[in-house]
């Protein structure tokens, strides 16, 4: 039976006895506590703990999974995965366990027609009533029952709270020459014999943040069976890598492998396999190879795939080349990985790049380290070495363990954290002097200040508290501001206040927000006082205000265009606006081409010119999310009864609390001034709007008149003909340097010095390294063999180049360069045959010269 005809008979056969067939919901949880979707009922977490009623009272889900647990598990077992599917049906309330129970056999002694004799469950130690229903009603013997305690038969909950139960599995008996032995623990052994194929949990309980279990309201059921593992069993293989889904995976892995394939082969070669499916998936639902998060698991998943592919010897790009055999095993299913093939690919090959260099460097040191500790019989690598090799190399901490593990080598994991927590520490910067949570006794007994900024750009104030900071700046606080504090990216309004009270005027120069939502206003006294209990007029600059306006609402629609020419994996990862122009930080795996950024202005440009309205509302969280409303930074609206809504027209919906334009049309013009990356897998576009824009273009176009009158008509043109002139002279200048060292390569082999027949020549020329290794070549070339020794001066540091002809017995190049280095006050390496180093003392360049003769011809004479 094919994998999608049993998908297929699971479910019709549930829908038949009265079950809701539901799609699959995104591997990204709603759970803010969770990663992933690990489970079939993780989608009805809140309908099995009775805090809401679900509208249907039976329902069946194929649920696509992922999970990392048990990562060092895949590949060498036949049935650990990172990514599957997991068949499920759900009673909320209706049945409970003997209808589950009688479903599930039906199911699978009828509808699968499996032999009963095949079949064996396991009860938790304590619940009587599962045990009597499968040995009187199903009329399984009682030496095929299994009774064990919670490690086995105790399902949830998932995260440290939750609805949870004992649990019943059904399991696939193999065959006694399966066995592991006449010891095996028949089902709760992990050997070949017994394969666990269904789980039917009974939810009756939840567990509270004590720990205390309290009954639920409603009791419920919540069954998974693992789609590959049935599958396995009904095809009759060994392996869920076996199995229909995974062929083509696999055929085209080892179409790629000119070998046949040794048992090690066979675990990366599955490794592979399973992990290029999860990374379509985690894809295709918008995650991103990222440094935290899911975007941190993704990335770690597909190094692991690299490296597996490195250890099977794949050439560079097969790995992308997997994702069309994931796309057309699954994509009738799921639809959503057929429409990011391309972009799968790109970033597959875009991740592999960066990282085969790093796994190869990584992995030589952390291999010379493994071999040191086990041959002083040494079985723990420190964490300090770890931390150098993730900070050093940008090796990940889970490869390094797994790779110490397969030595049996265990790694200290809280070492390795206490050199990044040192790390972190140096880089942290001391908290500003005006930092907005210091500042007196009295702010923290102040009320919340009204923001009425939003509405009006003008209002009246209570001077609430006032903090001198200096002769010439207060700090002052209001019981109600017009003023926008700096939040969210977006620069703080500046204007005036004046003293109604008495004579004062000041300039506000800033804004910031405690976390209690107190105002404080930095005030740059003009003249006269302000003092507590004054009133005030205060007024916002609206000109930047405006500006600071166009900005903002520009990120929203920028950030709207780049999620449909680049994708829904797109996510805003910071932004800064400003009255001058906007950053935006972006989640893509890849700099833009000029086409992508034109598409980019142009679909931007295209809402600008619409002049559509820009909307603000207010509402619950889940209603905003429900209505598409992009939250970027989710922890921002925890516990917030109420969040901002700000929609430009159909094209963008975010929550925001800043302040922005109210049509499109004021934008004016949006132009992406550049495009970079900012870390791996960010990228980070600056822009400029409104008059901003103009200005831009009038500098742009002040260039390029200044282009015209120095390089011609064509500024093109002129380039390319002072690129062909520059090319000219260097060619002619390279032919000056040839002859220059052919003349002083014939001066020193005719000084070279015969030592046991080898040549010994050496010298000293003033140069660059890179000419210094030139002419070490040239004079090499022309007396073999030879050791050719030469020093020089390069700007205000020493410089030295070891060469030495192939099988020079006594030589190694690196040997004799680390000696005169040492004498510059530096250092340097290479390989027996050519070496390079230098150091700061540069008067010390003919002695180094000297030391290095007198050792190789110590070398050269000793190995004659």
């Amino acid at each position: 039976m094919q994998a999608s005809q049993l998908r297929n008979l699971y479910l019709d056969y549930f829908a038949r006895h009265g079950h809701k067939l539901l799609p699959s919901s995104s591997l990204l949880p709603k759970d803010p506590t969770l990663l992933f979707n690990s489970a079939g009922m993780v989608q009805f977490k809140e309908f099995l703990s009775g805090r809401l009623a679900s509208p249907f009272p039976r329902v069946t889900t194929c649920q696509k999974c992922f999970r990392t647990t048990d990562i060092e598990n895949v590949g060498k077992t036949a049935w650990h995965h990172t990514f599957f599917e997991m068949l499920g049906n759900f009673s909320f309330g209706d049945y409970f366990k003997e209808e589950a129970i009688k479903l599930a056999w039906q199911f699978l002694t009828k509808e699968l027609a499996i032999a009963p004799n095949r079949l064996w469950t396991s009860v938790y130690e304590g619940d009587t009533e599962a045990y009597s229903i499968w040995h009187d009603f199903i009329g399984i013997p009682g030496d095929r029952i299994a009774r064990l305690g919670k490690e086995h038969n105790w399902w949830g909950p998932v995260g440290d709270t939750g609805a949870c139960g004992p649990d019943s599995e059904v399991f696939y008996d193999a065959g006694e020459d399966k066995m592991c032995g006449t010891d095996c623990r028949g089902v709760a052994c992990d050997c070949g014999r017994f394969s666990e194929i269904w789980n039917l949990v009974f939810m009756e309980y939840e567990t509270q943040e004590n720990g205390d279990l309290v009954p639920l309201k409603q009791k419920n059921i919540d069954t998974g069976m693992g789609l590959e593992r049935m599958a396995a069993v009904l095809q009759g293989v060994q392996s869920d890598f076996e199995i229909d889904l995974f062929q083509p995976i696999i055929r085209a892995i080892e179409a790629s492998i000119p070998r046949t394939l040794s048992p090690t082969d066979l675990t990366n070669r599955n490794i592979i396999a399973d992990h290029i499916r999860g990374v379509v998936f985690l894809l295709a639902d918008g995650v991103v190879p990222g440094n935290d998060k899911q975007g941190y698991v993704l990335r770690r998943v597909l190094r692991r795939a690299v490296r597996a592919g490195e250890r099977l010897g794949l050439p560079s790009g097969t790995l992308s080349a997997l994702v069309g055999p994931v796309v057309g095993s699954l994509e009738a299913v799921y639809p959503e990985i057929g429409s990011i093939n391309s972009l799968a690919e790109r970033v597959i090959v875009h991740e592999e790049q960066t990282f085969r260099k790093t796994l190869r460097d990584g992995e030589r040191r952390l291999g010379e380290i493994l071999d040191a500790l086990a041959g002083e019989g040494n079985i723990s690598l420190c964490g300090d070495i770890a931390f150098e090799l993730y900070d050093t190399y940008g090796f990940p901490l889970e490869m390094t363990r797994e790779i110490a593990a397969e030595k049996g080598i265990v790694t200290d994991v809280e070492g390795f954290r206490e050199g990044m927590e040192k790390q972190r520490a140096r880089s942290r910067r001391a908290p500003p002097l005006n930092s907005p949570e210091g500042n007196g006794t009295l702010v923290s007994e102040i009320d919340p200040t009204k923001f009425v900024g939003y509405q009006v750009m003008q209002t009246k104030g209570q001077i609430l508290d006032v903090d001198a900071k200096d002769s010439a700046i207060k700090q002052l606080v209001f019981d109600r501001t017009p003023f926008y504090a700096e939040a969210g990216g977006q620069i703080a309004d500046s204007g005036k206040v004046e003293n109604l009270s008495r004579i004062g005027l000041g300039k506000i120069i800033g804004v910031k927000k405690t976390s209690r939502g107190v105002f404080l206003h930095q005030v740059q006294v003009v003249e006269g006082a302000f003092v507590v209990e004054d009133n005030c007029k205060l007024g916002v600059d609206a000109v930047r205000r405006r500006r600071i306006a166009r900005n903002h609402t520009a990120t929203h629609l920028i950030h709207a265009a780049l999620r449909a020419v680049l994708g829904k994996h797109v996510m805003q990862a910071g932004s800064r606006v400003s009255d001058k122009d906007l950053r935006f930080d972006f989640s893509h795996f890849e700099g833009l081409n000029a086409e992508e950024i034109a598409k980019i202005e142009d679909l931007a440009n295209e809402i600008v010119l619409a002049d559509v309205l820009v909307k603000t509302q207010e509402m619950p969280l889940l209603r905003a999310k429900e209505m598409g409303a992009l939250a970027h930074f989710d922890e921002e609206y925890k516990g917030k009864d109420l969040v901002r809504v700000v929609s430009v027209g159909d094209s963008s919906q975010e929550l925001c609390g800043g302040t922005h334009v109210s049509r499109s049309g004021e934008i004016g013009l949006i132009k992406i001034t550049s495009e970079e990356s900012i870390s791996s897998g960010v990228r980070r576009i600056h822009a400029v709007t409104g008059d901003n824009a103009l200005d831009w273009l009038r500098e742009t176009d002040k260039v390029l008149l200044q282009l015209r009158l120095e390089l011609g008509g064509d500024p093109l043109e002129g380039l390319r003909k002072l690129r062909r002139e520059m090319e000219d002279l260097c060619a002619r200048a390279e032919k000056v340097i040839q002859q220059s060292l052919t003349s002083i390569s014939d001066e020193l082999v005719s000084g070279a010095e015969e030592v046991t027949g080898i040549r010994l020549v050496s010298g000293r020329h003033d140069a660059q390294i890179a000419e210094a290794k030139q002419l070490s070549d040239l004079v090499e070339q022309r007396s073999r063999p030879a050791v050719v020794l030469l020093t020089g001066k390069e700007n205000d540091r020493g410089l030295v180049v070891c060469k030495a002809s192939d099988g020079i017995g006594g030589i190694n190049a690196a040997v004799l360069v680390r000696t005169m280095a040492s004498i510059l006050g530096g250092g340097g390496g290479g390989s027996s045959t050519f070496a390079q180093g230098g150091g700061p003392q540069a008067e010390k360049v003919d002695e180094a010269l000297r030391a290095g003769v007198d050792a190789a011809r110590s070398l050269l004479e000793g190995s004659g």
